[in-house]
């Protein structure tokens, strides 16, 4: 694990809630709307969790993830939390609807949700990443700045924020039953899997 880092990953408030309590370990991707090119480039191998209320629909999430919006409160404003680092594991590309129903359960997404990612666009896949989360014990925040504003997956902070202080979310032997049983979910045609090597640091 990196010193510090300024790269952080725009999730809903109630995303980075399930990652910092365990409930899940894996995220499912598509390109926000000012994305480059409007795709999802896994650009960094370790990032922080960027939490935001923007876009998120109750409609859109897991109904097992649903108790957790009573959990997170009103988010605040003017400040972002950053409580919630994340190590990419896997980087799966899925390109079939049979792949991505047999990790449902396994993301935040409901199944509708999930779907019309998939083909959001007329550009059938979606990127899912195995992530190991690892959380502080109390949140650092920063202002909410205006370029931190828009659409888009990936924000640089105005600096890094150091890892010390992390602890990881899932023992090694949770983590690694989880992570075993997403691969096997993931292990059969219709999924091109890479690791985080194409993935900055």
């Amino acid at each position: 694990m990196k010193e510090s880092s300024a790269s952080a990953l725009k999730e809903w408030a109630v995303v980075d809630e399930a990652l910092a309590t365990g409930r899940v370990s894996l995220l499912v991707r598509k390109g926000g709307i000012h994305e480059r090119a409007g795709d999802f480039d896994v650009e960094h191998g370790e990032f922080w969790i960027f939490p935001s209320g923007w876009h998120q629909n109750p409609a859109d999430l897991a109904a097992e993830l649903h108790p957790l919006l009573n959990a997170i409160g009103p988010q605040p404003r003017g400040t972002i939390p950053f409580r919630t680092y994340c190590v990419v594991d896997g980087v799966h590309r899925i390109e079939s609807p049979e792949v991505l129903d047999r990790i449902q359960g396994l993301h935040p997404l409901s199944p509708p949700a999930a779907h019309y990612r998939f083909n959001y666009r007329n550009r059938p896949y979606v990127h899912a990443l195995l992530v190991r989360a690892y959380r502080l014990d109390e949140p650092v925040t920063l202002p909410d700045v205006h370029r931190y504003e828009g659409c888009v997956s990936w924000v640089q902070l105005d600096h890094p924020l150091p890892t010390a202080g992390l602890r990881p979310v899932l023992t090694d032997d949770e983590f690694a039953a989880v992570r075993a049983d997403i691969l096997e979910r993931l292990g059969a045609p219709g999924t091109n899997t890479s690791g985080t090597s194409s993935a900055s640091s």
